[in-house]
């Protein structure tokens, strides 16, 4: 395993640990996350370059919805920041990106967040927070992803 692949997986280790413990991850691990996964990903930069940007206009589509949604849902404006989505979480799934081709970004967007979903309720006794680490625990999805890839040649998610 190359150098930059072991810090990689170290710094998805340090998002899990910082979001699980505080609530929130330091801005340098998703920029980390975001410059090593260009390092590790055997694509032409370019093309790399335009994954990243349709993955990117996914996510923020989803979270625009997720805005409106809440926000007509109430019948005033609710900022997701405050109320529903952390900052973290947002840097999280835009570092994340140059991983994965869009039909498997979607696909890990969707296990993560049932992912999370599920360690929330199954260490709900060790949760003394009402909130939910996202990107810590989509950080350990990943971390478990990028290894089954690794290791097993089988139906890859990641682009690792």
């Amino acid at each position: 395993m190359k150098l930059a692949s072991i810090i990689l997986l170290l710094c998805l280790a340090l998002v899990f640990i910082q979001d699980w413990k505080f609530r929130k991850i330091h801005v340098v691990l998703p920029l980390a996350i975001f410059i090593i996964s260009f390092l590790v990903i055997p694509i032409k930069k370019y093309e790399l370059a335009e994954i990243v940007a349709y993955n990117t206009i996914f996510f923020l589509i989803t979270l625009g919805f997720l805005t409106l949604y809440m926000s007509l849902k109430s019948k005033q404006f609710l900022n997701p920041f405050l109320h529903y989505f952390g900052l973290g979480d947002l840097l999280f799934y835009i570092a994340v990106s140059p991983l994965f081709l869009l039909k498997n970004y979607i696909l890990f967007f969707i296990l993560s967040l049932l992912f999370a979903i599920i360690m929330q309720f199954g260490l709900r006794k060790f949760i003394k927070e009402n909130t939910v680490p996202l990107a810590g625990f989509s950080a350990l999805f990943l971390l478990t992803v990028l290894m089954k890839d690794y290791f097993l040649t089988f139906q890859k998610l990641t682009l690792f």
